[in-house]
């Protein structure tokens, strides 16, 4: 599976993740940043006056696969 991760810096300082599932993975740099721009521009995820998501850092696309153990059931 593969998923958009954004990497935020909030007002406080400390990076934030946030991971996307079920994304376009031939999205581009330029859009993955446009997109994080806009979504900082909101200031819609805050706690106690911190906007968690508020100057974008990164945008990488992760593949994940599962592999079963050897002798695993299931």
């Amino acid at each position: 599976m593969k998923s958009l991760e954004l990497v935020f810096k909030g007002t406080d300082h400390r990076i934030k993740n946030l991971r996307l599932k079920y994304v376009n993975a031939d999205l581009t740099a330029e859009e993955a940043e446009a997109i994080m721009v806009k979504m900082a521009a909101t200031k819609l995820f805050a706690k106690q006056d911190v906007e968690l998501y508020a100057t974008p850092v990164s945008a990488t696309v992760v593949e994940t696969t599962k592999t079963p153990l050897p002798g695993a059931a299931g």
